[in-house]
């Protein structure tokens, strides 16, 4: 079958697999608990609700399930709990059909169809850019179908298990497990990025309502500001045309030319478990705010909203821990204001939440700080990085720079969001902006996440914890610009006049090149993406390979490829095998740096040397292969006298071939 063709009906399998496992049991737990005013909400933001209250509440619970019953346990009692709120979901249903939201919601599900699938000519397979983070995505989800929690290390054969957040992935292997050879973790990877789009959705109707600032605000001018907001990028589209004047290449990615601070729609196609982290964080915060507001709430509204706020914060955890790192930075200011002003009861529920929590989350954290083998600390202070500044100037003057010009990396990076958040400064009051806790909490979340993202990053591989911690803040810069924007509105039009038009027409930009970027880089030839989809056509004949061993060997038989530098992706795109070493990138999971490198020692020179058969079959089994996967582009493919030749193949095309180690010559 076309790999294009069967990666889209993926897709759209996994979509509609995620509405019985994570749709219908979100409705249900609204139902059950009556947060955020579920039960009275109209029937369209009532489905937003419950896509929210799913992503948000069941990886956590999800999680727990798995690893005390396994994922069929899982999945059966995601379907029961939606059972229960299937009659009044049909019953919402609305009459007539609404199509525009049809559309808008087909329009989103083209974009991540398109972000995230291969494109497959017959003869060759071209990749998106996004298969950078989708290796990891596709790898982590076979593996938990495969063995369930905590998840073993897809990129590195050991023992021990992976340490890693693994809550979004609880989600995926439910629906990849569910949906039978339809579905492989990459696709059902992209049905909940699809549905993380529209929980973000949910949050920000919530999070808008519950500030205040909008009552007077008609639905249809709200809506409409919702949904032009939510494409625009930051203005590093004027770092792509001043790295193009300078370097003479385009750079397909935008932000990689600064500290990353994604744009919503990329976001949720490179890293939807860190927005979900965020949706959970402040959904937990959400519903103690709104127990906050009330004078006397029921001791039954209570319970419900501190376990579903202790809920929210464990999946926040095992979702994201950077996001995770703001969200409780931001609790606990939040809980010190509280007790300084004598709110005991509001600071009991908080302080309770986090209990309920900590509980909740107690078998990720030990499985997390058990599978780790990084030496040092993994957070560090660091002024955040602004990419303009480093090719000019040298240490220190360039971490003085930095620091100074922080606000206008900020800027920079959140484009239109930041125009907005300071017209909202200059036409709401302050008392009004804080009339209730959501609007204070905004402040508050904002601040921390932007003064962590700012001074402190982590140092595993990448700085995860400036890129995603400023996502609390993008949420509350989003809702100060949707309502300055309303409050600045001609009747039901928007206006946006001077500087705040062109912040957003930059943003927009930024975002359209980056996800022309998606599968135009070639076009660039930037050499740092050389390596990319290099050989399609090898690419293609790999994928092919990739499913005949999952279909033809077992399961458990580790099946090794080169772990090529920089990055490999074929093994966790289509592979249901496991690897003995991924790339220069396999401690990602938490294995011993040393022991990466070691491996990579021994079986690199497999596929970039003409070794003998006896020596390539030692080294293979000293790192418990069971079979390799040749290709074209390997050193021993060129050599018509190598081991390659001389093999009995278990599988072989014109460009790839896969052996078994016990046929090789010893």
């Amino acid at each position: 079958m076309n790999g294009t063709l069967s990666d889209a009906c993926g897709v759209l399998i996994a979509t509609l697999l995620a509405v019985p496992l994570v749709l219908l049991p979100g409705y249900a737990l609204g139902a059950i608990t009556g947060v955020l005013g579920f039960r009275a909400l109209p029937a369209g933001r009532r489905a937003l609700g419950a896509a929210l209250l799913g992503i948000a509440l069941l990886p956590a619970l999800d999680a727990l399930l798995i690893q005390a019953a396994g994922l069929p346990a899982a999945a059966l009692a995601n379907v029961v709990l939606g059972l229960a709120a299937l009659r009044p979901t049909i019953r919402d249903l609305p009459r007539p059909v609404d199509w525009p939201a049809v559309a808008l919601a087909a329009l989103w599900l083209a974009i991540v169809t398109y972000a995230l699938i291969d494109i497959d000519t017959g003869a060759a397979l071209h990749q998106p850019l996004t298969v950078i983070d989708l290796v990891k995505h596709g790898a982590l989800t076979r593996a938990i179908v495969a063995h369930g929690l905590p998840p073993v290390d897809p990129f590195f054969a050991r023992p021990e298990r992976a340490g890693y957040y693994y809550y979004f992935y609880t989600l995926t292997a439910l629906v990849d497990w569910t949906g039978g050879r339809l579905v492989d973790g990459r696709t059902a990877f992209a049905g909940l990025a699809f549905w993380t789009g529209i929980a973000l959705l949910g949050l920000l109707d919530r999070l808008l309502a519950a500030t205040g600032l909008v009552r007077e605000v008609p639905t249809r001018l709200l809506r409409r500001t919702v949904l032009v907001l939510l494409p625009a990028g930051g203005l590093d589209i004027l770092l792509v045309l001043l790295y193009r004047a300078t370097s003479g290449f385009w750079l397909p990615i935008p932000e990689w030319l600064n500290e990353q601070h994604i744009n919503w729609a990329a976001s949720l196609v490179w890293v939807p478990h860190h927005v979900a982290a965020a949706l959970a964080g402040w959904l937990g915060l959400l519903v103690l705010a709104e127990l906050a507001d009330r004078n006397r709430p029921g001791r039954r509204a209570e319970a419900a909203g501190i376990l579903t706020a202790g809920t929210a914060f464990a999946a926040c955890a095992g979702l994201s821990v950077w996001v995770c790192l703001g969200t409780a930075a931001g609790a606990g200011l939040w809980l010190a204001l509280l007790g300084f002003e004598r709110r005991w009861r509001a600071a009991a529920r908080l302080g309770a939440a986090g209990i309920v929590s900590l509980v909740l989350a107690a078998p990720y954290l030990l499985s997390v700080v058990a599978n780790r083998s990084d030496t040092g600390s993994s957070i560090r202070f660091a002024i955040r990085r602004f990419g303009p500044l480093e090719r000019l100037f040298d240490e220190p003057t360039l971490g003085l720079l930095e620091f100074v010009l922080l606000p206008v990396n900020y800027y920079v990076s959140l484009g239109v969001f930041a125009g907005g958040a300071l017209l909202f400064w200059r036409i709401v009051p302050r008392r009004e902006a804080h009339a209730r806790e959501a609007g204070r909490l905004l402040t508050i979340c904002a601040a921390v996440s932007l003064l962590l993202g700012g001074f402190v990053s982590s140092a595993i591989l990448n700085n995860d914890l400036g890129s995603r911690v400023v996502l609390l803040a993008q949420i509350a810069t989003f809702v100060w610009t949707a309502v300055a924007l309303t409050r600045t509105a001609a009747g039901t039009r928007l206006r946006f006049a001077g500087s705040l038009g062109v912040l957003l027409i930059l943003g927009y930009a930024t975002t359209l090149y980056g996800f022309a970027g998606l599968r135009a880089y070639p076009a660039s030839h930037h050499p740092k993406f050389a390596f990319f989809n290099g050989r399609p056509e090898i690419d293609r004949a790999l994928r092919a390979a990739y499913g005949w061993a999952g279909t033809n060997l077992p399961r458990d038989l580790v099946l090794q490829g080169a772990p090529s530098a920089p990055r490999v992706f074929d093994f966790g795109l289509y592979g249901e095998q496991p690897v003995a070493v991924a790339d220069h990138e396999a401690r990602l999971f938490g294995a011993p740096p040393e022991a990466v490198a070691a491996r990579l020692a021994a079986v690199a020179p497999i596929f970039d040397a003409n070794l003998t058969g006896a020596e390539v079959h030692r080294r293979a089994a000293e790192a418990g292969i069971g079979a390799l996967v040749v290709t074209a582009a390997d050193a021993p493919w060129g050599e018509p006298g190598s081991w390659v030749w001389r093999t009995r193949p278990a599988y072989a095309d014109t460009l790839v071939r896969i052996l078994r180690v016990e046929d090789l010559d010893e």
